[in-house]
């Protein structure tokens, strides 16, 4: 049986990965949770963390001082959130945070590389981690990639607010199901993406089961 690997940014239990089960595939066993532990620090080789945990397995790591400020509180929370809120006059981007993005993407894939086993699916939470299954893909991982957004998809117009916005829905492209919270933040997914940048090939999933 098939393992659900949840790959996020955040803190997660053992019903954050029962929840995404359900929504992907009744058949995966809750297995491994991989991620950011909330943690700060410099190191010259980054501390990994393996531990088992009530019905799962867990595999935690810090963030440089570098790619905090460069990543977190720059790309995604000076740059990418303004937007996603519908704030897009705060946003903020420089290609320096946007290169920290994606490096720390890549990371994220190289350590999820380590602990990823044939027929496990792969579920990647919300838009902090967007490009990472491209970096799992270019490794050559065949795994089926899933991705969760916990937001309305921004319009056309909001998403060229982003610099970069063109490579990001590239990389939504190495995705084979993507998810979102409600059925209603569904309908204008092929509106305001389709006809702007001919997106239309991924399956679109609700978390009640819905696919359109």
């Amino acid at each position: 049986m098939s393992r659900l690997v949840l790959i996020s940014n955040k803190q997660c239990d053992g019903k954050d990965l029962a929840c995404a089960g359900q929504t992907l595939a009744a058949d995966a066993e809750p297995g491994l949770w991989l991620g950011w532990n909330g943690d700060v620090q410099n190191f010259a080789q980054r501390p990994i963390s393996c531990r088992q945990r009530a019905g799962y397995d867990q595999v935690t790591f810090p963030l440089s001082i570098e790619e905090f400020r460069r990543h977190y509180q720059g790309y995604y929370h000076d740059g990418l959130w303004p937007v996603f809120h519908n704030q897009p006059e705060k946003a903020h981007f420089t290609p320096e945070n946007y290169r920290a993005y994606r490096q720390l993407n890549r990371r994220f894939a190289d350590i999820a590389c380590e602990h990823l086993c044939p027929g496990d699916i792969v579920c990647i939470d919300d838009y902090q981690l967007l490009p990472c299954a491209q970096a799992l893909k270019e490794q050559g991982l065949l795994n089926a990639c899933a991705f969760f957004f916990h937001l309305p998809f921004p319009s056309a117009a909001l998403l060229r607010r982003i610099p970069e916005h063109r490579q990001l829905i590239a990389s939504l492209l190495f995705y084979d199901l993507i998810g979102f919270t409600r059925p209603a933040y569904i309908n204008s997914w092929p509106i305001k993406v389709g006809d702007e940048y001919f997106f239309a090939q991924s399956k679109i999933k609700a978390s009640s089961g819905e696919t359109v």
